[in-house]
């Protein structure tokens, strides 16, 4: 979040960059300047996400013992990558989930709460592909790793 804030966001929706959506685009597009206006605004926390696969990748996975459970292997690369920021998200979302609903007849609620729970739920979203994005790497990486070692027990 502190890239976030850094790169000049804040919780208002007025600090969106609704004008760099639409840079190469050369007819209007709700979806395709939507999705861009996403990853402008959460360039940073994907960049976090997208890091997460690069640190899969630096691990050293190819030593692997010839008794090791392929469970405990792929809990091991995927646990800390995927549920980690996972379960944080899912908290701080239904926090402010049930913040939303029990102050919803209040007067400011939706002036002040409603932009910051609009921001959680894009990075939720941003999560999810994040997330997707781990996980289907290092599910790729497991079969690659488990059909080496098939091929070379049979090679032997």
């Amino acid at each position: 979040m502190a890239g976030h804030f850094a790169l000049g966001n804040s919780n208002t929706l007025a600090t969106i960059d609704v004008a760099g959506a639409f840079i190469g685009i050369s007819n209007h597009s709700t979806v395709l300047s939507g999705i861009l206006m996403l990853i402008i605004t959460y360039a940073s926390p994907m960049l976090v996400l997208i890091s997460m696969v690069v640190y899969m990748s630096v691990k050293s996975y190819h030593f692997i013992p010839q008794k090791i459970d392929s469970g405990h292997l792929l809990k091991r690369m995927l646990g800390f990558p995927c549920l980690v920021p996972l379960g944080l998200n899912s908290i701080l979302l239904t926090a402010y989930t049930i913040v939303l609903l029990l102050m919803r007849n209040h007067l400011f609620v939706w002036s002040v709460f409603s932009p910051k729970y609009l921001y959680v739920c894009g990075f939720t979203v941003c999560i999810y592909i994040g997330v997707s994005v781990v996980a289907a790497t290092g599910i790729y990486t497991y079969s690659v790793l488990a059909w080496r070692k098939t091929r070379q027990s049979s090679n032997h």
